[in-house]
């Protein structure tokens, strides 16, 4: 079977990307190297490396990695003892020093080799030449982004001109209120496909519908990421007692989702922010991290009566999105079923993903 797979620019003449893309496990590993290796992967906050020799872990497709602040620079490494593999941090906290867990190996926070116990009479054995390998490290608002790849470009000019679009939200300055994960059955580029239209919303989401003006719901795309502007329905007498959203009580009567090449979403709405991410954990299943953020953080979301409303919706929508994205995971598997179409009017932000997959892929 060739890994290879054809794509075709224009909207109107393009069919859909291949059903094994989503079937065939030999596509993740190559995503792996080839998407995951080279792009730019949300992996902490920035609060949490706020003092010196705070440190976080991470990974990153096959990679493990370690984020830490030395003084006052954030350095990330991967998390690989340069004896015998063996990790040199384990969870997250604050140390002066990382040692490997394996063979006690330490290193100091600029990565250097400070201590290689009980290697005496080993020949050309020179601890000076032994450092951590580092990876880039850049931040956004109270993002922390790592990329494996040393010629990838700076993070700002992948987001090109996001922070000044999502400005009035103010999500530079938001603060972390709480996370929650979900174990999806599908494919990781089921979701994000599912994420970057709003054709389903009548049909999956009629709660949110009932918020969204769906005739004015545009999708943007740019080189790596696209913007869906949802404006916020108007508030009418009837209907104002079974509305989630009051376009009165925003400085921004719109919702805008930022999707990031390949599997990071920004939802901004109603005076918050959530951060969305797809980890993919096998060929046929994902790992969807949510994390909220708000300028007036609740003391306690869970007992926060407009949070926990705010939950309440978010959780519906979040349910809806997993029951069809795990059965079309299993309709993929059709022998009858390989491509299908677009539609041009209501998903470019579709096709402009999979041109994105042909381009890293191929």
């Amino acid at each position: 079977m060739p890994l290879a797979f054809p794509f075709d620019p224009n909207i109107e003449r393009a069919a859909t990307v291949p059903a094994r893309l989503y079937n065939d496990p030999v596509y993740l590993e190559l995503e792996r190297e080839r998407i995951f290796a080279r792009t730019w992967q949300l992996v902490g906050r920035v609060e949490q490396l706020s003092t010196h020799g705070d440190f976080i872990t991470a990974q990153i497709g096959n990679d493990a990695l370690v984020i830490l602040r030395d003084t006052e620079h954030l350095r990330g490494f991967y998390n690989v003892c340069l004896h015998r593999a063996g990790p040199v941090a384990s969870g997250c906290g604050r140390r002066k020093t990382l040692q490997c867990r394996y063979h006690g190996w330490t290193y100091g926070l600029d990565g250097t080799l400070l201590h290689a116990p009980e290697m005496e009479g080993v020949q050309n054995f020179n601890p000076a030449e032994m450092h951590l390998v580092p990876i880039q490290i850049a931040t956004w608002g109270p993002l922390v982004f790592a990329n494996l790849d040393g010629k990838a470009p700076p993070l700002l000019d992948v987001l090109e001109d996001i922070p000044t679009r999502v400005a009035p939200f103010h999500c530079e300055s938001m603060r972390y209120v709480m996370r929650k994960e979900w174990d999806v059955a599908c494919n990781w580029k089921i979701y994000v496909d599912n994420y970057l239209e709003g054709y389903h919303v009548p049909v999956i989401h009629p709660g949110l519908h009932k918020e969204l003006d769906y005739d004015n719901y545009e999708v943007e795309p740019h080189r790596y990421f696209s913007i869906q502007h949802a404006p916020l329905r108007a508030m009418h007498g009837g209907n104002a007692a079974e509305r989630r959203y009051d376009p009165a009580k925003t400085d921004v009567p719109e919702a805008l989702y930022v999707w990031l090449f390949p599997n990071m979403m920004l939802n901004i709405y109603m005076g918050q922010m959530q951060t969305n991410i797809v980890i993919p954990t096998s060929h046929d299943r994902c790992k969807v991290v949510f994390e909220w953020y708000s300028a007036n953080p609740p003391a306690d979301p869970s007992t926060d009566a407009q949070w926990t409303k705010l939950l309440a919706f978010s959780d519906e929508i979040q349910d809806e999105d997993v029951e069809i994205c795990e059965i079309v995971q299993r309709n993929l598997r059709s022998r009858i079923y390989d491509r299908g179409r677009y539609s041009a009017l209501r998903e470019n932000g579709v096709h402009h993903f999979h041109s994105l997959l042909h381009e890293f892929l191929t």
